[in-house]
C-alpha cells in the first residue's frame, strides 16, 4: 500500500484519517492537529510561563515531543517537570499555563464515566495538548518517531470505549464533538 499523500509505503494504516499514510506523513497530520487546537484556543502565548507535567507515559513523552517541534525556532519558555496529573497544582508555582497528559480517549472516558456514575464532569484549567488525538494515533506516532514510555492500563469503561471505536469507527471522535458543543 501506498501514503495517500506521498506515495511512499505505508506500514500503518489509521481509519479514520482517510487512508494509508507513511510514517513521516502521519508525523505531520498529528502535529497539524495539535498546532491547531493551541492556536483555535489559544492556549499558549509568548508572554506565558508554561510547564509540561512528565508524568513518564508514551502521552507525556509525545506532548513534549510535539511542543519542542512545534517551538523550536521561537522563543517560547517551556519547563518540563516529572510528577503526576494529581500533583500538578503543586509543581505548578510560578507557572500560568500547565500542560497535561491528556488525550481524547482520556477525555471521552472521563465524560462517560461521570455520566454513567451521576458525578459532576471536573471543569479544569490544565492544558490538554493531545485531546485531538486517539491512543491508537499516540501508538502510531510513537512508533514512527521512535520515543518510548510507559502505557496507561485501560480500565473497563475504556476497553469498553474501545471495543465501540473498533465496531463504530469514529464514535470516540464523536462523542469528543459532543462533549465540545
Amino acid at each position: 500500500m501506498a501514503c495517500i499523500k506521498c506515495k511512499k509505503p505505508v506500514k500503518a494504516n489509521i481509519t479514520h484519517i482517510g487512508g494509508s499514510l507513511c510514517p513521516d506523513c502521519f508525523s505531520i497530520i498529528i502535529k497539524k492537529r495539535v498546532r491547531k487546537s493551541l492556536r483555535k484556543n489559544d492556549w499558549i502565548t509568548p508572554k506565558d510561563k508554561v510547564l509540561v507535567i512528565d508524568n513518564a507515559t508514551i502521552k507525556a513523552k509525545i506532548g513534549i515531543h510535539i511542543l519542542d517541534s512545534i517551538f523550536e525556532k521561537s522563543h517560547f519558555k517551556i519547563d518540563v517537570k516529572k510528577g503526576t496529573i494529581a500533583k500538578a497544582k503543586q509543581l505548578a508555582k510560578g507557572y500560568n499555563k500547565i500542560v497535561i497528559p491528556w488525550n481524547a480517549d482520556d477525555e471521552v472516558e472521563q465524560y462517560l464515566d461521570a455520566l454513567f456514575n451521576s458525578k459532576k464532569i471536573p471543569k479544569t484549567k490544565y492544558i490538554k495538548l493531545l485531546i485531538s488525538i486517539s491512543d491508537e494515533e499516540l501508538e502510531q506516532y510513537a512508533k514512527a518517531n521512535k520515543i518510548k514510555g510507559k502505557k496507561k492500563v485501560k480500565s473497563a469503561l475504556g476497553k469498553k470505549i474501545d471495543a465501540l471505536e473498533k465496531r463504530y469507527p469514529g464514535s470516540k471522535f464523536g462523542l469528543l464533538k459532543s462533549l465540545e458543543a
